[in-house]
């Protein structure tokens, strides 16, 4: 089946509930002499007009056609994710049943789709912070016990030398290599005023990000990354879809409705890790002795960096410094295209 014919058969469910009969045609013997016709009089509308549900089941129904038509425009003139925003609306008016046949000709290339039904959401509950992500306080709120011995770490992440002025994420793992798995959670990052909240969080391998809307416009999250690429389609306020991440890396997430809106996701399967503030400061409070490998990373970063610290007990400090290497301007659309 093509576009254009599914687009067809959506137009035609719509007009076959509007039939009605014509005036039939006179036949050899009812042949009478012709009449002028009256140079002032208006011909009547003939056109039927149907209103309750079926008129409003219709009038979607020819929605829903119209979207379909413009979709298969669209993806003819190679604008695939335009194409796919398009047809995700018709979708939304029949449904995703009525247009499986033809789904996959605007979803090629495109990351794996979730298809869970959306929840709902309360949608009074309070804005997320701006970052999150700290096993430490984690850990306390587990009633995890301290180690025997205690020492800190406390440091500042530059960028280029400099101040870093941007969220970064530092993580530590006993150079050894020997630790726990930490216990999976779940977690949020909305969307509110077209931004996600909160823009950088750190989770253990394995936890579940849920994604509320709470803006009055629907949203499209999704990732491209090889380690987390997901798909949410589109759905609007009071409602969440939720993806769990199993694989370790730095994850950057965007709307495909909105290219000013981005975030990140640290999928963590180190032991102890926290998200920096503004300014590049961290520390960490409950370590154990030892030595251990230390990560580092910024959102202006490409890929983290490590370096070797030693815990001693009681106070310790470290500069950590990352390049400023990302590419700039907003994430490419979900299909790799370009945006402005």
């Amino acid at each position: 089946m093509t576009i254009r014919t599914a687009a067809h058969a959506v137009l035609l469910a719509a007009t076959s509930t509007l039939a009605c009969g014509g005036p039939g045609k006179a036949g050899p013997t009812d042949k009478k002499p012709e009449a002028k016709p009256a140079p002032t009089a208006a011909k009547p509308d003939t056109k039927p007009v149907v209103s309750g549900p079926i008129g409003e089941k219709a009038a979607t129904l020819r929605e829903a056609a119209s979207l379909l038509e413009k979709a298969a425009q669209t993806l003819a003139d190679g604008n695939k994710s335009l194409a796919e925003q398009q047809f995700s609306f018709a979708e939304q008016l029949v449904g995703v049943e009525s247009l499986a046949a033809v789904a996959p000709m605007f979803r090629e290339g495109a990351p794996p789709r979730v298809t869970t039904p959306t929840q709902k959401i309360d949608t009074s509950a309070p804005a997320q912070p701006k970052v999150a992500g700290n096993s430490e306080v984690e850990d306390e709120k587990d009633k995890v016990p301290p180690p025997p011995q205690v020492g800190s770490l406390s440091g500042t992440l530059q960028i280029d030398g400099k101040t870093a002025n941007a969220f970064g994420l530092i993580t530590l793992e006993p150079a050894s290599g020997k630790y726990k798995a930490r216990t999976p959670k779940r977690v949020v990052m909305e969307q509110r005023g077209r931004e996600f909240l909160p823009n950088l969080v750190a989770v253990s391998v394995g936890s579940t990000i849920a994604f509320p809307n709470f803006d009055t416009v629907f949203h499209n999250v999704f990732s491209t990354s090889p380690t987390g690429a997901f798909d949410l389609g589109l759905y609007k306020a009071g409602e969440a879809r939720e993806f769990t991440f199993t694989k370790e890396g730095i994850i950057r997430i965007g709307c495909n409705l909105h290219s000013n809106m981005s975030a990140y996701i640290a999928v963590v399967a180190a032991p102890a890790y926290v998200v920096t503030d503004g300014q590049g400061a961290f520390s960490f409070r409950r370590l154990a002795p030892g030595k251990y490998k230390l990560k580092a990373w910024s959102v202006k970063s490409k890929a983290p960096i490590t370096q070797d610290v030693t815990i001693k007990v009681g106070p310790n400090t470290v500069n950590v410094g990352v390049a400023a290497d990302a590419p700039a301007g907003p994430l490419p659309d979900k299909f790799g295209g370009k945006r402005g």
